[in-house]
């Protein structure tokens, strides 16, 4: 990908299967690039298994390091991994398994290899998983409860913090103030977001209150620099644009122009250098570039990158 104008070209070789049979894929739901660049890791749904692949730092191809990773352990088996997270320094991967209801976290070896450290149970399919920039609090939104779980991350370990704690008009995939202050929970049912105060045990207070957005919000992040918020709504097919007092949390709308995605939106990645922003559109098979302004606001790149089945998940290497 050009880093000047965000232009993408296809890798050669791509697209980069996890076969389990000669005309059958293992169906990855999520993938996540570890912080050397050195290795990519996908969530392989229907084989309830982890692929390692390797990067290759002059071509972008990638090359998977069989075996897989199985969920299997003494104590029991994770079904169907969906969504996946991975702190900072890439110490430890974690797991969201949608049938068995519950965390797994992996230590990460120097060669990429998994290691099972530990589990936790959240009672309903996880939605998503997020990491608080120092990598001590994992926040957890299970849209069945409407309700956000909270985990205090020692060594790979998983605590719940507290009760879940309920959050009118459904929950979406979460986004986190980098200075650890602030959580944002878009509401589906409302349309609106709802930002919360974390405490300093990682816990959740009521924060300023709900913010309108688009139609169905379903995703959000938060630039580098915690100063601004994007709100993905499906239905609608946009983002919703904001900016934060840094203070309170309060959101204000940035602007009255329309971010427009394609249909179906349903998550976001904001680029580590503060350039681009990407939005995967499941029912169009692609993803919508943006460039960040100065502002915060964002403007379409023209670079709409077109895939041949629904995108799931992205990852960008740093």
């Amino acid at each position: 990908m050009n880093s000047h104008n965000g232009a993408g070209s296809l890798i050669f070789g791509s697209p980069f299967v996890t076969k389990i049979a000669p005309t059958q894929a293992a169906s990855p739901a999520s993938v996540i690039v570890h912080p050397s660049n050195d290795f990519l890791y996908a969530a392989n749904q229907n084989t309830n298994t982890i692929s390692l692949f390797k990067i290759n730092s002059n071509t972008g191809a990638l090359d998977e390091v069989l075996p897989r990773t199985a969920l299997v352990t003494s104590g029991g088996v994770g079904l169907s991994p969906g969504v996946m997270t991975m702190d900072t320094g890439g110490k430890y991967l974690f797991v969201g398994n949608q049938v068995t209801n519950d965390i797994w976290v992996y230590s990460v070896g120097s060669s990429g290899a998994l290691t099972f450290v530990s589990s936790a149970q959240v009672g309903a399919s996880p939605g998503g998983l997020t990491l608080s920039a120092s990598g001590d609090f994992l926040y957890v939104p299970v849209p069945t409860f409407s309700a956000v779980y909270v985990f205090n991350v020692n060594a790979g370990v998983l605590t719940q913090v507290g009760s879940p704690i309920i959050v009118n008009g459904g929950v979406g995939r979460l986004g986190i103030d980098p200075a650890g202050k602030f959580l944002y929970v878009p509401n589906p049912s409302l349309n609106t977001v709802t930002v919360l105060l974390i405490q300093s045990d990682g816990s959740l207070l009521p924060g300023p209150g709900l913010f309108v957005t688009g139609t169905s919000p379903v995703a959000a992040a938060t630039d580098t620099t915690g100063a601004f918020v994007y709100v993905v709504n499906s239905a609608s097919a946009n983002l919703s644009q904001f900016k934060v007092d840094t203070t309170t949390g309060a959101l204000t709308a940035l602007t009255s122009s329309v971010a427009g995605t394609g249909t179906n939106p349903e998550s976001i990645l904001v680029d580590p250098d503060a350039k681009f922003v990407f939005v995967i559109n499941e029912q169009s098979n692609s993803i919508t570039e943006f460039t960040v302004s100065k502002d915060g606001t964002l403007a379409t790149t023209g670079n709409t990158l077109q895939v041949n089945v629904a995108p799931r998940s992205l990852a960008l290497t740093k």
